[in-house]
């Protein structure tokens, strides 16, 4: 029975790297872009999450900066690109999984300006700086990054996490913070449909469900590590049965997506 269910899934992601509009390349583009194109960069980290977004408007962004355990990795990472500065700071969540590394980064990167829901949480506040500029970003609320670069406040859930829906051209993000039912909800109602999306709660719950997956309709999924956890094995397979080309970062390492204004290409490091 398992080498029959094995040789399903190997099936199942054996068409899916046929069928899906995806391109791969030895090594991603560096950061001299085109005014016309975009990195969403997910970094493979120790522990927690961040992802650098690098425009061709010279606008680079930073969402989450990771636990305080990932703090070597995500410099040497950063550095690497030959980034001496990021213009801002989303954070999507309020603990030490996704905020561990602020000052730092704010201090290093010469960070002028946080977004966030609300006031930061105890958890973080010790991490923001007095010199640092906070904007509160307000659910349904859209912002313009760059001239091309949009993002919206798809939902906030009653523990302060805020999911985005980013948008490049034709490429779209839909960056879940959470896990739970709340969102789930949410999403539905909305009828957001996205190319690429990032797992909410380190893939640990059963969201997303299939109903939603079928509405969202991703092309890949995106499953940052969490220290002493795993991902949800139902998820896991759900994700597989449709269609998904899963990239845990813990096990591809650091992701690179390519995006013009009219398609994307993605990078495995």
């Amino acid at each position: 029975m398992r080498l029959i269910i094995g040789s399903i899934f190997v099936f199942f992601i054996t068409v899916q790297l046929v069928v899906l509009p995806l391109t791969y390349a030895e090594s991603p583009p560096s950061l001299s872009l085109q005014e016309e194109e975009a990195l969403f960069i997910f970094f493979a980290l120790p522990d927690g999450e961040a992802m650098l977004i690098a425009t061709g408007n010279d606008k680079n962004y930073l969402v989450n900066t990771a636990s305080k355990a990932s703090e070597h990795e995500l410099i040497k990472q950063i550095n690497h690109l030959g980034l001496k500065q990021i213009d801002g700071l989303i954070l999507t969540n309020q603990n030490e999984h996704e905020c561990g590394n602020t000052k730092r980064m704010v201090d290093r990167y010469h960070i002028e300006k946080i977004y966030s829901h609300g006031k930061v949480s105890s958890r973080c506040a010790h991490q923001v700086t007095a010199q640092t500029g906070l904007e509160e970003w307000k659910q349904n609320e859209s912002h313009d990054l760059t001239p091309s670069l949009h993002v919206q406040v798809v939902q906030i859930t009653k523990h302060g996490d805020m999911s985005l829906f980013f948008t490049f051209g034709k490429t779209s993000l839909l960056y879940l913070a959470s896990g739970d039912t709340e969102l789930e909800g949410a999403l539905m109602k909305s009828s957001l449909r996205a190319e690429i999306l990032k797992i909410g709660d380190y893939a640990r719950t059963e969201s997303p469900s299939m109903r939603l997956l079928e509405s969202i309709d991703p092309h890949i999924a995106m499953i940052y590590p969490l220290k002493g956890s795993t991902p949800n094995e139902g998820l896991l397979e759900r994700l597989y049965e449709s269609w998904i080309d899963v990239y845990q970062l813990k096990k591809v390492g650091t992701t690179t997506v390519h995006c013009t204004k009219e398609d994307y290409e993605l990078y495995p490091k």
